[in-house]
Formats: C-alpha cells, sequence, structure tokens
C-alpha cells in the first residue's frame, strides 16, 4: 500500500499543504491515506519522526492501526493516555505502559528503537488527553530492549533485566508484564503484544523465538525477533516508594484513620517530570489531524484533573490546556480537520461502501470505477482471499500491487489490483482519481440466521411445552 502514497502528489493543493503547511479540510476516510502520504512525499519529514495529534486514545488507536497498513514497514507507534489519574496512586495497565515508553524511545531514538531504519524515522500517534500527561525524565524510567535469533543472552542478566523494567517472575505466564524461566527456556509476555514467545537457547545464543498460546501452550509460529518494552513506567526506587505508600494508605484505611495518604509529592521527584511536547524537542515534525477536537478534549479533561488536584497542584503532574495549544500553533506545519470550514485546501473523498454480496455483484462497479479512469485497489487480510478472488472474477483481470512501484514517480494507468492490507475503511476519491476497498468494504456477507429461528417461526404450538 505504502507505493500508492505518491500518488497524493498529482494533487496541487496536496503538494502545497506537504510543502508549506496550513489548515486543510480532510474527509474522514481520507484522512489515514493523507496522513501517510504527508510524511512520505516530503523528504525532510521522512527523515525525522513525525508526531500526529488526534483527540482521544480511541481515534490515536485507530489511527496508528490504518497508519500502519499504508506505512509497511515503516514503523508506527501509538502513544496512549495512562488509563489512571496519577492523584489515584494506581500504577497503569502493563500493556499501556509499553505503549507508551516504547513510542517515547521511537521519538528520542533510544533503547531498542536506536538503531537507524532504511524505512524512515518512527511515525508517533498521540491523543491530546495524553499530551497533557507531563512524563518523567527519560533517566528515572526503564527502557526498551529487543532480543533477535543468533545473538548471545545470558538468561540471569536478562531476567534481572526485566525485573527492572517492571515483569513479574511467575512460575507459569499468563499474562502481559510476566516472565518464567526453566532450564534453557526463557517465557516472556511482552508488553506490548498479543501473544507470549518462549526464548529457546542453545547454550548461551539465542536459537529461536517462538510465539505460543499461553492457555494451550501449544506454538503460534517463529519470530526472528521481539522487542522487550517495560511493564513500568518508573525505576525500582521509585516504584518501592509508590509501594510503601500503597501499604501505607492500606494500613491506615484497616485502623480507621483519615488523612494518612502520603501526597503524590512525596513519592515522585516532580522536578523532574516535563511535557511529553519538551521532552521531544524541535527535532520530530508535529501534525494535528483532528483540529475540531484538540481544544474540546483538552478542556474537559483539564476541567476532571482540576476538581480532582486543585488547580495549583495540577500544575505539577499535567500541562494545561493553554499551554499545548500554544506549543502546537507554534510547532505544527500542518492541521488537518473533518469539519468544512474556511480551509483553502480541501482534500474529498466518499466512502467505499457497496451493496454487493458476491464478487459477481461487485465486479460491475469496479469495472465502472476502471472504465471512468480510477486505479483501483481491493485490500485483502490475507493474500490467500485475494488469489481466489482473483481466480473467481469474469470479465476483469487483477494483478498484485507491487511493492517496488512507486507511484510518485511511475504512471499507474487506471486497473484493477489486489494488495494484502488490513485496512478499516477505504475511500473513492475524484482529485486523485484513486479507489481503495477493504475486502469487508466492498462485499456485504449475509448474517446467518439465528439457531432455532426457522423451528420456532413453523413449529407452532406443537414445539411450547408447559412449564
Amino acid at each position: 500500500m505504502r507505493s500508492l502514497l505518491g500518488l497524493l502528489a498529482e494533487d496541487e493543493q496536496a503538494l502545497g499543504l506537504a510543502a508549506s503547511g496550513g489548515h486543510a479540510f480532510v474527509s474522514s476516510s481520507l484522512r489515514p491515506y493523507v496522513i501517510a502520504a504527508l510524511t512520505e512525499i516530503d523528504e525532510a519529514a521522512r527523515d525525522r519522526p513525525t508526531l500526529i495529534v488526534v483527540g482521544d486514545d480511541r481515534a490515536a488507536r485507530d489511527l496508528a492501526g490504518d497508519l500502519r497498513a499504508w506505512l509497511a514497514p515503516r514503523r508506527v507507534r501509538y502513544y496512549p493516555s495512562r488509563g489512571v489519574a496519577y492523584e489515584s496512586h494506581l500504577a497503569p495497565p502493563a500493556h499501556l505502559v509499553g505503549l507508551r515508553v516504547a513510542a517515547l524511545d521511537a521519538l528520542l531514538g533510544e533503547g531498542s528503537a536506536r538503531e537507524a531504519s532504511a524505512h524512515g524515522q518512527p511515525v508517533v500517534v498521540v491523543s491530546a488527553v495524553a499530551l497533557s500527561e507531563k512524563v518523567p525524565d527519560p533517566q528515572l524510567r526503564p527502557h526498551s530492549f529487543t532480543l533477535r535469533v543468533g545473538e548471545l543472552l545470558d538468561l540471569e542478566e536478562c531476567a534481572t533485566e526485566l525485573v527492572a523494567a517492571g515483569y513479574e517472575r511467575t512460575d507459569q505466564v499468563e499474562e502481559r508484564g510476566q516472565f518464567a524461566m526453566r532450564g534453557g527456556l526463557l517465557d516472556v509476555f511482552p508488553a506490548t503484544e498479543e501473544r507470549a514467545v518462549r526464548v529457546d537457547m542453545f547454550d548461551v545464543e539465542i536459537e529461536s523465538l517462538r510465539w505460543f498460546s499461553t492457555f494451550t501452550q501449544r506454538s503460534l509460529g517463529e519470530v526472528e525477533e521481539v522487542e522487550i518494552a517495560p511493564a513500568a513506567e518508573l525505576a525500582v526506587e521509585h516504584r518501592e516508594l509508590a509501594e510503601i505508600a500503597a501499604a501505607t494508605g492500606a494500613f491506615s484505611a484497616a485502623e480507621g484513620q483519615e488523612g494518612e495518604r502520603p501526597d503524590i509529592a512525596e513519592l515522585l521527584p516532580l522536578e523532574r517530570f516535563g511535557a511529553l511536547l519538551d521532552l521531544v524537542g524541535e527535532d520530530a515534525e508535529l501534525m494535528v489531524a483532528a483540529e475540531e477536537e484538540i481544544g474540546p478534549t483538552l478542556s474537559d479533561h483539564w476541567t476532571d484533573v482540576c476538581a480532582a488536584f486543585g488547580d495549583a497542584d495540577a500544575h505539577h503532574l499535567y500541562v494545561n490546556p493553554q499551554e499545548i495549544e500554544a506549543t502546537l500553533a507554534a510547532r505544527a506545519r500542518i492541521w488537518l480537520s473533518a469539519l468544512v470550514a474556511d480551509q483553502e485546501i480541501q482534500l474529498r473523498a466518499s466512502s467505499a461502501d457497496t451493496a454487493a454480496r458476491s464478487l459477481a455483484e461487485a465486479e460491475p462497479q469496479l469495472e465502472k470505477l476502471v472504465r471512468s479512469g480510477y486505479r483501483t485497489v481491493v485490500a485483502f487480510p490475507r493474500r490467500g482471499e485475494g488469489e481466489r478472488a482473483a481466480y473467481n472474477l469474469g470479465r476483469m483481470k487483477a494483478t498484485w500491487l507491487a511493492e517496488d512501484i512507486d507511484a510518485g514517480h511511475q504512471v499507474l494507468e487506471p486497473s484493477l489490483r489486489f494488495a494484502a492490507a488490513s485496512l478499516r475503511e477505504g475511500f473513492v476519491a475524484p482529485q486523485l482519481k484513486l479507489a481503495i476497498f477493504p475486502e469487508h468494504r466492498l462485499l456485504r456477507r449475509r448474517r446467518a440466521e439465528r439457531a432455532g429461528e426457522g423451528g420456532a417461526r413453523h413449529g407452532g404450538r406443537s414445539g411450547v411445552r408447559r412449564g
């Protein structure tokens, strides 16, 4: 899919937006494609990490997933909010900590993200709420590291490093943030992964890395490298202080005492917490992807924080909306919005939906688009599904989208192409003469009838028993 991003350069408005920045209206279905293309067609932006700001965590997660499909193999990270407030004295879930630290390491070029990538600098998607949460100095937190097949590894040293990163040692791995050791095997459930990984050693060398199910212990496939993101956001000594505070609060509650809970300022070195945008600095390219959502989201979150903390104390661990908006106004070149206002630049597209329930019904619509001059692409989650669909086409012939084609420098003729990618939604863009259909949007599968519905409809009273 990355090879299609150069088509945006055919539009003069989009080219001007990439070169000079500004405010633009972009249809919601087209937004992931435009953002991905803007990070690619500008050579200067490609050589710098890109930080993309949206409204809330859900929007950030969805956009990050879409950008991974468009920018692969370029690395795309998702930076969520903590999930729990600082004043709650609760530690955030391991997977959120892992996502946050991995994204920070990518932006700062630290930890496992230190090595240069031939596919471009990383892209990080962050919510406005996460921007308002101050983050600790990098020296106060653990960093990510990577396990690779063929590298040397001392299991005891690795176990020590995992504990320092917030992982819990158990007899058997069951959830994120845990690890287990037995013999020459190391089982780890990385904080940012959906599956656990088994490290098989040959003496002091990593012989294999295999995903496995924590329920059945069955192998789910091999992998060449695995990133181990931290499961705790602070170093060991500061985590111990938080645990002491939690124990003190529990003891006081049990004794019926009030006001014994330590203040957050007594637990954390607040003077070493700072704004995320200040930590990232001027090196990162800043882009606002949902201009209409930033202000209201920041205002609502700040109201909640002040209600819990008090306006004066809130500034220690949170950044007020005025500071964030001022920083964005000064540093962000590109502002995208899904609401039409007075923007000079407008990039429009309609959602890619059809009423077809089979490939035979969808084929005439695809053929109509191609005859109208559209570069038409259908994305399948798995290549095998696309190959079956290509075999079952009637009049049309579909070719596979080649990754080595650069649509920005080669003429891409109107045709039907298939691609292996997982997209949430597609679009039909008249300005670009480009139509993208995810397979689940192209074909509306018939839902299976509910079990027993037919019998209940035809059985009559004979199917009803007393009692």
